[in-house]
């Protein structure tokens, strides 16, 4: 409860920053651009007033509410001005953040990564569909994938390898091309993609990039997935699910459990 407060009391600072930059802005900043354009149009011609004097006497006006108006005008126009501002650069520093994500993540190659073992940011699967001890396709496995992938949205993002057991030998993806209508790696990837559009909501699909390494004619399938702005569930035959990692795997929350999780990790 103390840390929903804090966010909560951390949000109201945050708006009541933009309203203050926005009041500033517009008073300091937009007024005296407009008055020096009508000083240059309309007064230039009158020696006897000077444009410091003329701009300044407007500001002094304007903040001891003379008239009210003007301030409330350029107020507002500056508080529109500076949400604009901090939304798009917000969303550039996101953009930036996950461009430098994903060249560090991809800096590092197949083996050095595999290299490192499971852990709560990296896990390996062998398969994607194809269950190697029925020898056929086996959809619980592919549940298996999509619970691991929301997971890692759900927490702090992370890697997943495909064609990899768990002891770190490389088995490739073979098995699970030849279940395709698309046998390659092309086809992997829409399934891939396709699934998690349909288990998890098509906005989910934008934390997801999948790239392919190869390994004495083999391929490794290598989906890097970025923490959500946005609890993700996964839709589990007619009941939304919710997991996230605990140590190096992906853990089904009940209600009560999400609720806490999602009431922390996520500001409303």
């Amino acid at each position: 409860m103390w840390n929903i407060k804090y966010m909560k009391f951390n949000q109201e600072i945050k708006y009541l920053g933009i309203i203050f930059l926005g009041v500033v802005f517009g008073i300091l900043v937009l007024l005296p651009l407009s008055e020096f354009a009508s000083y240059l149009e309309y007064i230039e011609k009158d020696v006897s007033i000077n444009p410091l004097s003329f701009i300044g006497g407007k500001v002094l006006d304007t903040i001891t509410l003379n008239p009210p108006l003007r301030f409330i005008y350029y107020s507002g126009f500056g508080i529109l001005s500076s949400g604009l501002f901090i939304l798009v650069f917000n969303r550039f520093k996101t953009k930036s953040d996950e461009i430098i994500r994903l060249q560090n993540e991809l800096q590092q190659g197949l083996l050095p990564l595999i290299a490192q073992g499971e852990s709560h940011s990296l896990e390996f699967k062998s398969t994607y569909r194809y269950d190697l001890a029925q020898k056929s396709v086996n959809k619980v496995l592919e549940s298996v994938i999509m619970k691991t992938i929301a997971g890692f949205m759900n927490s702090e993002g992370g890697t997943l390898l495909i064609g990899v057991s768990d002891d770190g030998t490389i088995l490739g993806l073979e098995n699970d091309y030849q279940t395709l209508k698309r046998k390659d790696s092309d086809g992997f990837e829409q399934l891939i993609m396709n699934s998690v559009s349909e288990r998890m909501g098509t906005a989910a699909n934008r934390y997801v990039r999948i790239i392919f390494h190869s390994y004495k004619q083999m391929e490794v399938c290598r989906i890097i997935v970025a923490r959500a702005d946005f609890p993700v569930y996964v839709k589990e035959v007619n009941n939304m699910k919710f997991f996230a990692r605990t140590g190096s795997g992906a853990r089904e929350m009940d209600i009560q459990e999400a609720i806490k999780y999602i009431s922390h990790n996520w500001k409303k």
